[in-house]
This record gives structure tokens, sequence and C-alpha cells, in this order.
């Protein structure tokens, strides 16, 4: 019986210590001031913005076409222009749309006019595998005029992106450890300007890259449809303007003789008063000099 005291005691001094080295563990060291709290976001950023370590030197081309965001096959960006004539250009234009949406792809802009004839312009854009099955269903819709495929390949391209991107995240990586052991507000904030010019150039890259994924990703053809009936072809001369020229200077010839008629009816009565009456003057002042 008078061991329970003994007993008691150690147990409450042992619960004692456990409960001050939990209290100890659990407080934090504060954190530097100013630009030092930026450690927290910068930790968050390079966890979201996490990428794909560069790759050895000596591994082979092979080995790097595999690596996580590398492209196993060659990127090309297929095109391809299309001319045909139809004899109904809007059921052409409801079926180009339909075959289309049956290879998988979309429409992605469209234009129609009647000026010169009735015309329908298209941009379609399709999956690699539906490409060539397009255009052969899109040469049967009438007679075809003008035809052309290209292809770029952007796998150089693509490849130089992704190490110049792994690039720039490895140093926004230093950047951040060195914004962690900033001690002065200058060297913070030039350490921040380099941050935001790298960040900049990691968005640009990876804006690139995303382009040329969506571009590969899905060919695009351009459709043009014409009507059969072609519009007249206009006269090299215009007769009939040249015609009408002529009536119309005939007349004003016409009305300028008439007016020149017309004033010397007026003025050769007005003409042969004028020099009876001059003559008769002449004729008295002769007479009068005399006398």
């Amino acid at each position: 019986m008078d061991r329970w005291p003994l007993k008691l005691a150690a147990l409450a001094l042992t619960l004692t210590v456990l409960a001050g080295c939990s209290g100890a563990k659990g407080a934090a060291a504060p954190e530097k001031p100013g630009f030092m709290q930026a450690r927290a976001a910068s930790d968050d950023e390079r966890e979201t913005n996490k990428e794909a370590p560069a790759p050895a030197a000596g591994k082979t081309a092979a080995t790097e076409a595999l690596q996580p965001g590398l492209p196993a096959a060659r990127m090309v960006i297929k095109t391809a222009s299309l001319s045909v004539r139809v004899k109904d250009v809007d059921a052409a234009f409801a079926r180009a749309m339909q075959l289309t949406e049956a290879s998988g792809g979309y429409v992605q802009s469209s234009t129609q006019s009647v000026e010169g004839g009735q015309r329908a312009d298209l941009t379609l854009r399709v999956p690699p595998d539906g490409f060539l099955p397009l255009i052969s269903s899109l040469e049967a819709l009438g007679t075809q005029e003008s035809k052309s495929l290209g292809g770029q390949d952007v796998t150089e391209e693509y490849y130089d992106l992704d190490a110049e991107l792994q690039n720039k995240v490895q140093v926004r990586g230093r950047l951040f450890q060195l914004l962690d052991r900033a001690s002065k507000v200058t060297d913070a904030i030039q350490v921040e300007e380099q941050l935001e010019r790298v960040g900049a150039d990691v968005n640009r890259i990876k804006g690139r890259m995303k382009y040329l994924q969506t571009m590969v990703g899905l060919a695009t053809v351009n459709l043009s449809i014409y009507s059969e009936a072609r519009p007249a072809a206009e006269e090299f001369i215009n007769w009939s303007m040249i015609g009408h020229g002529f009536v119309t200077a005939a007349r004003v010839l016409v009305r300028a003789l008439f007016f020149i008629l017309q004033a010397l009816v007026v003025l050769i009565p007005l003409g042969v008063l004028g020099g009876g009456i001059a003559w008769g003057v002449a004729a008295v002042l002769r007479a009068r000099r005399k006398s």
C-alpha cells in the first residue's frame, strides 16, 4: 500500500516531461521579416511548376524521345488547300461540314459570298488520322480545280524549346534559393526582378510548346467551293459606253452650233445698224470740216 504514492508521483513526473517536450517541438522559430516571408509562396510555386529534369548527356536519341514531356514520334504540322466546283454550293457546304464532323474534326471558320458567282470558303481542323480520308471525300463533292498538301516538321524546334524550358526552370529554382537567403531588402528586390524575367521566359516557352502541340494534334484544310455557273466575262471594250459618248458629244456640238446661229441672227442686224450710224456721223463731220 505504501508503494502507490511513489508510483503516482513517478507517473505525474513522466507526464510533465512529455508535455514539455511536445511543447518545445510544436513551437516554431519566427520567420525573417520583410521579403523573407515569400519563402512559403516560393515553395508552393516550386511544387506547382515542377518540371521534368534535363536528360543526361550520354543518353541516345531513342532514350531522349521517351523522356516525359517529349514526343515519341516526329511532330509534323499538316496543311492542305483544296478548290472544287459544284452545282449547288449550299448543299456542298453542308456536306463538307458533315464530313468534317464525321472525321472527328470541326469547322474553325467559314464565309459565303455571291459577288462574282456563289462561293464558300471553309477552314477545317481534323485529326491527322482523318486528314487524307477527308481530302478524298471533299474531292468527291464536285470538279477539283486545285489541290496542295504540305507538312512542317517541328520536332527539332520542340526539342530545343524543351531543353530551354528545363534550363529556365533550373535557373528559377536557384533564384528561389537566393531569395530565401537574402538578408537585405535591395538584394531581395534584385532577385525578384530576375525571377519575374525568368518566369516570363518560362511562360513564353510553354505557350509556344502548347501551340505546336495543338497544331500537330489537328491538321488544317482550307476548302474553297465555287459554283459551276461562272459569271460572264466583261468585254475589254464597252461599245455601248463608246456609242453613248459619241451621241453625247454630237448633242453638245449641235447645241453649240445652234447657239452660234442665234448669236449671228442678233449680231448681224445690230452690226449693220451700228455701221450705218457710224458712217453717217463720219460724213457729217467731214462736211463741217470743209465748210
